[in-house]
């Protein structure tokens, strides 16, 4: 199983363009809000964001941590 890494899932998460007609008629009809699900996920990256920034501030610039953190930030802004 590959893994992406996160930076890349909230890159395609802010790219998103509004799904079709078909997409949203068929998870209509298996009870499935597509929009709200959708606002859901951007709304928890940007919470994400803030507790990314609360971690990045009280790390130690010595912790290898603080890189991965960082490149996860950029990519939310």
């Amino acid at each position: 199983m590959s893994t992406i890494p996160s930076t890349t899932i909230i890159t395609n998460l802010k790219s998103l363009t509004l799904s079709t007609a078909n997409t949203l008629k068929s998870a209509g009809a298996e009870g499935i809000d597509m929009a709200g699900m959708l606002a859901l996920a951007l709304s928890k990256a940007s919470e994400l964001k803030v507790c990314l920034t609360l971690l990045a501030k009280f790390t130690d610039s010595a912790d290898p941590n603080l890189t991965t953190l960082n490149d996860i930030l950029a990519s939310l802004s």
